[in-house]
């Protein structure tokens, strides 16, 4: 039986007395004798820290950990005495980084009342001459907190879907790309944390959590600018998808479209866009090579770049947000960021041929050790990510697909290799590996049929580097979290 409501108090008290080995063992209980599914875990765990209002990195990292951990559960048991508790057991180690993350937030979010928002201000009611979106847009631009919080609140007031406020949300920041891009990822992951929590009335505490990075001060960067003023021109909208009845082509958004974006200049990489949809592709299509085309970007960093090789994260992180959002809502007023997002692969162009994690791999022996069964790849798979042997691990995972094993398990390896290390919130930088594998990760996972034949490899292997090499180079090697974590499952599947 499947416990969803099983009581939590426990795990939030350690959780916020930053008391480690009960936040493990409260996590291990909910997982195995109360079975609770991971992702309502950390939707439970998550929705009062959002009350907490911080900076947005950790509950970012927590709502990938969750989604993480879904992965693992479709990881194959093993042969041995107690792998079966081990499977059932071993999604607690991103969930316990998250959680361990969002401690903070989550000391400041859970006592109520909770903090007020502003009245609401029903679409209805909104004078502007682009209606309630276009106030929005406007509030967004001139970083006014309550105004933006207000409309949003407006939405939400009025009963409609919840996709409707995710809507205004994306097409609000269709071309708000500050350094980074965080408001539009935080926005994708924040939905992702209340798609497991089921929404209901938890849209006001995403909302509260939100809206200050979307109206945040941080100057807007080339390729919004460039985006905005290609997007301005009438012939350039989008709207005429609408109408198209034509089935989809989504090998219109294929090698060439990749090619093109990074070809030339902004404005042709925005003319790619238009081409490539005119041509067949559909929204969801060309924001998923925009993936592809920034985990290009991820795996031709030379080696030892650091700089270059977070950028390239980033980047790809807004493009997982895109299509995110494009898999959400269809709606020509989200369309928009599939010109910005071409703008971000662009400017962030690399090399023009691949890099050493690709070489690498070629010159690997095509059936690595541990044989072709799923569980022994996996194996071999999680010590290669351990020892940073990226070519090696690269060589596994194509095994590992080649053979047609469930992709959701070898997503789930991926995920929590980058979750054996420490997430620790007073070192930001432990922060990006983890949600910038899960993104390279979960487009592998969700990337069109018409784009797998080259795509699937170019996602795994960028996730496969951030994971083998973003950690250690921004000393992110602390392991104690994942020791602790791994012992106490040891203990209980030896018991």
């Amino acid at each position: 039986m499947v416990m969803v409501y099983a009581d939590i108090s426990t795990l939030l008290d350690a959780i916020v007395a930053g008391d480690r080995q009960r936040v493990i063992q409260a996590t291990l209980r909910l997982l195995g004798a109360e079975k609770v599914p991971p992702a309502k875990v950390a939707a439970r765990v998550g929705i009062p820290a959002a009350w907490g209002d911080g900076e947005i990195h950790p509950l970012m990292a927590l709502s990938v950990s969750g989604r993480v951990a879904e992965w693992m559960r479709s990881l194959p048991i093993g042969s041995e005495p107690g792998a079966e508790t081990r499977r059932d057991l071993a999604p607690a180690l991103p969930l316990v980084q998250g959680f361990l993350a969002v401690a903070e937030p989550l000391r400041r979010g859970l006592p109520e009342p909770h903090p007020e928002l502003p009245e609401p201000v029903v679409p209805a009611d909104v004078h502007h001459k682009d209606g309630a979106l276009g106030a929005l847009r406007e509030a967004v631009a001139t970083h006014d907190l309550t105004r933006t919080r207000s409309i949003l609140m407006g939405y939400y007031a009025t009963g409609t879907d919840y996709r409707s406020v995710l809507n205004a949300i994306y097409a609000a920041l269709d071309h708000r790309y500050p350094e980074g891009g965080h408001p539009l990822i935080a926005a994708a992951a924040g939905s992702d944390l209340l798609d497991m929590a089921d929404w209901g009335d938890r849209m006001p505490a995403y909302i509260y959590w939100l809206t200050p990075s979307m109206v945040s001060t941080e100057p807007e960067t080339a390729p919004a600018e460039a985006a905005r003023a290609y997007a301005a021109v009438a012939e350039h909208d989008l709207s005429w998808l609408r109408k198209r009845l034509a089935i989809p082509k989504e090998e219109a958004a294929g090698a060439g479209f990749q090619r093109a974006v990074v070809a030339g200049d902004a404005a042709a990489a925005c003319n790619a866009v238009s081409r490539a949809l005119r041509d067949g592709a559909t929204p969801i299509g060309v924001a998923a090579a925009l993936a592809v085309a920034a985990a290009q970007q991820v795996n031709a960093v030379p080696r030892g770049d650091l700089v270059a090789l977070v950028r390239a994260g980033h980047v790809l992180l807004y493009a997982h947000a895109i299509h995110v959002a494009m898999l959400q809502t269809q709606n020509p007023e989200v369309w928009p960021l599939l010109y910005t997002g071409a703008c971000a692969v662009n400017v962030n162009r690399v090399a023009d041929e691949p890099g050493a994690v690709e070489r690498g791999a070629a010159a690997t022996p095509s059936t690595p050790f541990g044989g072709l069964m799923p569980a022994g790849i996996l194996r071999t798979l999680e010590q290669q990510l351990a020892q940073g042997d990226t070519a090696g691990a690269v060589a596994a995972a194509r095994r590992y697909i080649q053979m047609g094993h469930p992709p959701r398990a070898l997503a789930g390896v991926l995920g929590n290799a980058a979750a054996s290390r420490d997430i620790l919130p007073e070192q930001p930088h432990t922060l990006h590996t983890l949600p910038m594998v899960a993104a390279a990760a979960g487009e592998y996972l969700t990337l069109p049929r018409g784009l797998q034949a080259d795509g699937h490899m170019t996602l795994l292997s960028a996730a496969i580097r951030l994971c083998s090499e973003l950690g250690s180079e921004l000393g992110s090697e602390q392991r104690t979290i994942a020791d602790q974590v791994q012992a106490a499952i040891e203990e209980q599947a030896a018991s």
